[in-house]
């Protein structure tokens, strides 16, 4: 196999029609606390960009904050950032690299399995050709502050922001945009539209295949279907 290259972007969605509204051109973003309070496998992440979420909404043990020595009482939300970006509106994805070797293609399609499970079956995909094109079109429709790029990893905490989560989450291999400011407890998600719409840059429910050129073998196959893995041996 050739060395890694990124193929494209896939949104897995457990609903169809979700999935037909972004290609008809609604962009729907969730905040940061949506996640903080959703308690589903893999979507829920207690302290999604930040280094640490305290909710008494949620049962959590409860925090002592003290000012000038004067603990503050009645504390039912406390929201800690390490990094200079605060809460956005989030819009996410699963970023695509062409595996290396047989151990990246295995990891590729397990991580692939898990994200389909936990997500939905139906998927838009987004050749890394018009990554470019579809990023303009999404930031032309706010002013605000715009960020994008891929996710990264990591054990320490202080490291958790908008563009870092927790290790755990490293097989979503996220790529994610990030729109606007919101409030730390909002829950209200933004909701933009592309008046022409996402269909001439989006594919649904595509078949994808890794193949060996000459022989003709098929190494990977995703589709809404099914998803799985044959490594050349």
């Amino acid at each position: 196999m050739s060395k890694p290259k990124f193929i494209g972007l896939a949104k897995f969605f457990r609903e169809e029609s979700f999935l037909d509204f972004l290609i008809d051109g609604v962009f729907h973003c969730n905040t940061p606390e949506k996640y903080r309070l959703d308690g589903s496998e893999g979507i829920g992440d207690l302290h999604e960009s930040c280094m640490h979420a305290y909710r008494a909404a949620r049962g959590d043990k409860p925090v002592v904050l003290k000012i000038n020595g004067k603990e503050l009482e009645g504390l039912t939300a406390v929201t800690t950032h390490m990094n200079k970006l605060k809460d956005m509106w989030l819009h996410c994805w699963f970023a695509l690299d062409f595996p290396e070797n047989n151990e990246q293609l295995l990891a590729l399609t397990e991580d692939l399995k898990r994200v389909r499970s936990e997500f939905g079956e139906n998927f838009a995909f987004l050749p890394s050709a018009h990554l470019r094109e579809f990023t303009n079109r999404v930031k032309s429709l706010q002013d605000g502050q715009f960020e994008r790029g891929r996710v990264s990893y990591s054990e320490n905490r202080e490291d958790w922001s908008l563009g870092c989560k927790a290790e755990p989450y490293a097989y979503q291999r996220e790529y994610r945009f990030g729109l606007g400011q919101c409030g730390h407890t909002s829950i209200e998600p933004l909701v933009l539209r592309y008046e022409h719409g996402f269909a001439d840059l989006l594919q649904k429910n595509p078949h994808i295949k890794i193949s060996d050129k000459e022989s003709g073998a098929v190494w990977f196959k995703l589709s809404k279907d099914e998803c799985y893995c044959c490594p050349d041996s």
